[in-house]
This record gives structure tokens, sequence and C-alpha cells, in this order.
């Protein structure tokens, strides 16, 4: 009796770890970096983003923030930051009208767009293209890289009461990934 019961355990537990196994956890691809007119220009994307998808599409509104740092290496000294840009986007699916709600915000414009397409969506969401960094010439020749962090979290929350609100974590998801180091060499 305990041989069969340790075996249907065994059983019931591959079964349960094969299925989370399988699920494919979200990534940054990029960041391309590229220089035009002496300016770093970023370009980055987010891939396998199958958990997000089905709260977006349950009706939960999502904040997802988009962190790019640029940071200068030191051989024998932790690496200097030098600066960082915040994109913003907020989506809300809207059941009574079957669109997306989506808005856009970097720290100086705001950009509002409606979706009826959820790929199209999709595509704008998660693709953060075109972000200037900063110009080459103000910075000191060296060898750079740029950071990459990207957080997701809901922006309505449940009723829950009391001290379990402390038990939900506010960011669901964080990613973070770094560039290839590059040169800057003296452009003055």
């Amino acid at each position: 009796m305990k041989k069969q019961l340790i075996i249907i355990i065994l059983a019931m537990s591959y079964t349960f770890t094969a299925s989370y196994a399988i699920a494919v956890t979200p990534e940054i691809t990029g960041p391309d970096i590229e220089i035009i007119n002496n300016d770093i220009i970023v370009n980055l994307s987010i891939n396998n983003v199958t958990e997000l998808e089905t709260t977006i599409r349950s009706g939960i509104e999502k904040e997802i923030i988009f962190t790019i740092e640029l940071l200068r290496v030191w051989r024998f000294w932790p690496d200097e930051f030098i600066v960082s840009k915040k994109v913003t986007r907020v989506i809300k699916y809207d059941n009574l009208r079957e669109q997306y709600r989506t808005s856009s915000y970097d720290g100086i414009t705001r950009i509002e767009k409606r979706f009826k397409d959820f790929n199209t969506m999709k595509d704008w969401i998660f693709n953060v293209n075109a972000v200037n960094l900063a110009n080459i010439r103000e910075l000191e020749p060296g060898s750079y890289y740029v950071r990459i962090m990207v957080e997701s979290k809901s922006l309505e929350q449940l009723p829950v009461i009391g001290l379990l609100m402390h038990l939900i974590p506010e960011v669901e998801m964080s990613l973070a990934k770094e560039s290839e180091p590059f040169i800057i060499k003296d452009n003055k």
C-alpha cells in the first residue's frame, strides 16, 4: 500500500513540475544600441509574455515600466551611473467597448492610443524604440554599457483585508539585462 501511494505521489509531482517547466519566462530582446548623429539610441522589446497577456485580457489595468540606464565601466571601482530614461506604459482592456486603452509616458510626452486588435496593441506596448539616451560629445572617453530593467505591476488592487495587503507583491514581473560594453572615443 505504501509503495502504491509513493508511486502515485511521484507521478503527480512529476506531472505538475513538468507543466511548470514548460512555461516560458519573459525575456528582454536587445538592447540594440546605435549611435546616430552623436546620440546613443536604444531599442528593446519583451518576448514570451503569456502571463501578462492573460492578465491584460481579463481586464486588469497593468503598468509596465522600462528603465534604460547608461553606465561607465571602471576597472577597479564600481561602475559609474551616467544617465537613465524611464518609459511607462499603461494598458487596460475595456470590456464594454471591446478595445484596449493604452498610454505611454517617457518623462516629456504622453501618448494615448486605443486598439481593437490584440496583436497590434501587443507590438506597441512591449516594444520601446528610439530612446535617445545621451549625446556622446558630453561623455568622457571610455567603456560604457546599457542596463535595461523592466517591471510590471497591477494598478487595480483587489480588496484585501488588513495585513494580507503586505503579502501581495507590488511588482509582479521584474527583468534585467545588460548590453555588451562599447567604447566611446574622444569626439570633442
